[in-house]
């Protein structure tokens, strides 16, 4: 690693402590405290079937992730467990809960996305396909009149490589820290 690599990574670990020490360590106060691997096997023994299942899992990871700009240290398993985490914690638990469940889903971006506060923003959600049909869902993000993602990409949806999500994680790191710093504010409104 470059010197001036290393510098960079340093500074944005060192930009971003003091919002992650901001955030209690622990679980949430008031949310249940479960693993993501407790959470399958209670949805894997609910008797729920198709694409039910798939709704009560994006339900879950929803109501048990609160969006918070300052946990982005956490792997996506303890997010899940904290019940805090930022999109793209959501998606990777999401997209782990439904693969366990026996489902084929993906986590997926896009840099423009159009939210019903209007700011254009980068975003990740699932993808899953079950019966040869392929939806998108995101944990907090839908319509419930509609069933359709409350939010409009402006640029095709990818799938994460290895080094994008590396790279990425690095500035959701500084850009959640930055959003946060800048409004105080935890709320995904404020992007």
């Amino acid at each position: 690693m470059t010197a001036f690599a290393l510098s960079v990574v340093l500074g944005v670990i060192i930009y971003s402590l003091p919002a992650t020490w901001s955030l209690a360590s622990g679980p949430r106060p008031g949310v249940e405290d479960i693993t993501l691997d407790e959470a399958v096997t209670s949805l894997g023994q609910s008797g729920v079937k198709g694409w039910d299942l798939i709704e009560e899992a994006r339900l879950l990871v929803g109501e048990c992730m609160e969006y918070s700009r300052r946990n982005s240290f956490d792997s996506y398993r303890k997010a899940f467990w904290r019940g805090y985490g930022y999109c793209q914690q959501q998606a990777y638990a999401l997209t782990e809960v439904l693969r366990q469940l026996g489902f084929d889903a993906w986590p997926v971006h896009s840099e423009h996305n159009d939210f019903p506060e209007k700011k254009d923003t980068g975003h990740a959600w699932v993808q899953v396909i079950y019966e040869g049909e392929i939806r998108d869902l995101d944990p907090r993000f839908m319509d419930p009149g509609t069933g359709e993602m409350a939010f409009h990409p402006r640029t095709p949806a990818s799938k994460y490589t290895v080094l994008f999500r590396i790279f990425s994680g690095w500035g959701c790191l500084a850009g959640n820290a930055y959003r946060y710093y800048r409004t105080g504010s935890d709320t995904s409104s404020d992007y």
